[in-house]
């Protein structure tokens, strides 16, 4: 009987020793959790700025291509046309 009983106290301490070891793995686990997710979050962060930078370095670069003058007024005047046209409309839309 007593062989019984003490198979089943070192059962019960192996079982709690387990218990115990459950419960440090799901703490851990949680935590790895909440990292990743900060990571996540700051991997998008990161290739949102990414895309920003992209933007403004291809706004910048066509902004400093050199465009040839007379093309440049071509494009000034057919815009300054345009906006008279538009003008035009709007004031035919308001009698």
């Amino acid at each position: 009987m007593s062989t019984i009983q003490s198979s089943i106290q070192g059962l019960q301490e192996k079982l709690q020793l387990f218990i115990k070891q459950h419960a440090t793995l799901q703490k851990e686990h949680q935590q790895l959790l909440t990292k990743l997710s900060q990571k996540e979050e700051q991997t998008l962060q990161l290739e949102q700025q990414l895309k920003d930078n992209q933007s403004k370095l291809t706004v910048a670069m066509m902004n400093k291509a050199s465009i040839d003058p007379v093309e440049r007024e071509n494009w000034v005047k057919q815009i300054d046309q345009y906006l008279k046209e538009i003008d035009h409309c709007i004031n035919n839309l308001n009698p």
